[in-house]
């Protein structure tokens, strides 16, 4: 084995000591420790700590065991002493134990070709291991190799992070729950005040946390993404319950749905039942829908002079929500006339404009999609980029799983997005994942849902309106298509 030269000459290139020194060191252990519990016994019976009557009992003992064995022998040493040497070999004894556990890890991993690594610490939940002296740090084969170690030895679940600049720290944690172990749980009786329940995830002690992210710290925009099947219908109902339980901070909720209007029906119910006047639907009409969204632009650019003025940085209640149900169907449309053209062009700018500029202003925007690459969802690399908040359910392409999420944190976590399971879902917010399994919300979950239906707070609406106001008064409109007359006068948009 290659040596490092250290100060002292005693360890190998992997921080282990060496023959000879293992030795020296278990004496040093069994004497200091022999010692160290003469003195803990000497301090409770002189009830005070003096070092100078301590060090001369210490003496007195040792002289003391030199005539006991002197005169009846070594064995009667043992006797004697039986609880002070016991003490002592149990120290060396852990000792020994970290050196065989150290050893054994570092032939674990020189195994699967990772023999440029040493286990610096052992942790409750994993390990730490550096870079041996000497050698450069390859963390995507360590990734690759560790991943291939714990299927191997059946280690479980584990996530892998760098730590500092030449150690990698593994922590094992309980897979992700499976539909089974979820079986029978309710959404309702896991909500909770100001946050979004998001589902569960595999715990490093316990089997499943329910994983929240409050409403105040959830980014601006927020994307669903996977094949068919995988679960995305389920994952917007999590949303949705989270959203209704917390109706108080909705300012209004918008729904939009190109599909038919099938996915957004049981909404538009929800607000005859309880008329709060903040629920709104739009299905497959792109003239309403291009003079909502140019409300929806007015509300933003209205905000952002609020803020200015009162001196905020972001609204913190209030939300506006707008969920875009397959947004494909609406930004990868082909028009056919001009006016369609002209419409469709404004749909897509407002929508843009909104996920790049409404992040202070309270707006909450969700979109469905079955593929995040430009080609073939409409998608922008604006909206793409500006998308913070992503879960991507089962995908089976490479090109569609590292469109939304790179590489390295998947692997890192051991994750494989082609064997999701319905309802598993890898959650990235900024740099943060998460692995989460949604629990089932039925189709008809709305008729379980009561919304205390409190009308919008009349001071906020009275200092809103001057903003509002001015921004409509520069807006520019399309005479012909939808005019600042049309907008004043119909009730759907004027929001005073």
């Amino acid at each position: 084995m290659t040596k490092v030269k250290y100060e002292f000459g005693s360890y190998d290139k992997f921080g282990n000591l060496n023959g000879a020194y293992v030795v020296g060191v278990i004496l040093f252990i069994l004497i200091s420790s022999f010692i160290f519990s003469l003195a803990i016994f000497k301090i409770y019976y002189l009830q005070e700590l003096n070092f100078k009557i301590l060090f001369s009992s210490i003496i007195s003992e040792i002289k003391n065991i030199y005539f006991i064995s002197k005169v009846s022998g070594f064995i009667e040493v043992v006797k004697t002493y039986i609880l002070h040497i016991s003490l002592g070999f149990i120290f060396t004894f852990l000792y020994i134990k970290t050196i065989i556990s150290k050893k054994i890890e570092q032939r674990k991993l020189a195994n699967f070709g990772l023999e440029n690594y040493y286990l610096k610490k052992k942790l409750k939940d994993g390990y730490i291991y550096e870079v041996v002296a000497g050698e450069t740090m390859e963390y995507d084969k360590f990734l690759k190799q560790f991943e291939n170690m714990t299927q191997r030895n059946k280690m479980g679940s584990c996530e892998i992070k760098r730590y500092n600049k030449l150690g990698v720290m593994v922590r094992f944690k309980n897979p992700t729950p499976s539909i089974e172990e979820i079986k029978g749980l309710s959404p309702k009786d896991y909500m909770k005040k100001g946050y979004l329940f998001l589902g569960f995830e595999g715990g490093f002690k316990e089997k499943r946390v329910a994983k929240y992210i409050s409403l105040s710290s959830l980014p601006h925009s927020f994307a669903l993404l996977g094949t068919s099947g995988g679960g995305k219908s389920n994952t917007l109902n999590h949303v949705l319950f989270s959203i209704f339980y917390n109706f108080d901070t909705v300012y209004e909720l918008n729904f939009i749905d190109f599909k038919g209007g099938v996915e957004s029906q049981p909404y538009e119910n929800l607000e005859k039942r309880f008329k709060t006047n903040k629920i709104f639907t739009y299905t497959d009409n792109r003239k309403e829908l291009y003079k909502k969204l140019v409300r929806l632009d007015i509300m933003n650019k209205a905000r952002q002079k609020f803020l200015k003025a009162h001196n905020k940085k972001k609204f913190t209640n209030y939300y506006i929500y707008v969920f875009f149900d397959e947004i494909a169907e609406i930004l990868d449309y082909k028009a056919n006339t001009k006016e369609e053209k002209f419409i469709q062009d404004k749909i897509k700018e407002i929508i843009e404009s909104l996920f790049r500029t409404s992040r202070s202003s309270g707006f909450k925007l969700f979109y469905a999609t079955q593929i995040f690459t430009s080609v073939g969802s409409g998608i922008t690399n604006s909206i793409k980029n500006n998308t913070i908040f992503r879960i991507l359910h089962k995908t089976e392409s490479d090109e569609g799983i590292h469109s939304v999420i790179d590489k390295e944190p998947l692997e890192e976590m051991g994750i494989n997005v082609k064997e999701f399971g319905v309802g598993e879902m890898i959650i990235k917010n900024e740099s943060e994942y998460y692995n989460v399994r949604t629990l089932y919300v039925p189709d008809n979950f709305i008729k379980d849902i009561k919304i205390n239906s409190k009308k919008k707070n009349e001071k906020f609406e009275n200092d809103m309106k001057k903003y509002i106001e001015e921004t409509v008064k520069d807006y520019p409109f399309e005479e012909g298509v939808f005019s600042k007359e049309d907008y004043l006068k119909n009730k759907n948009y004027n929001l005073q």
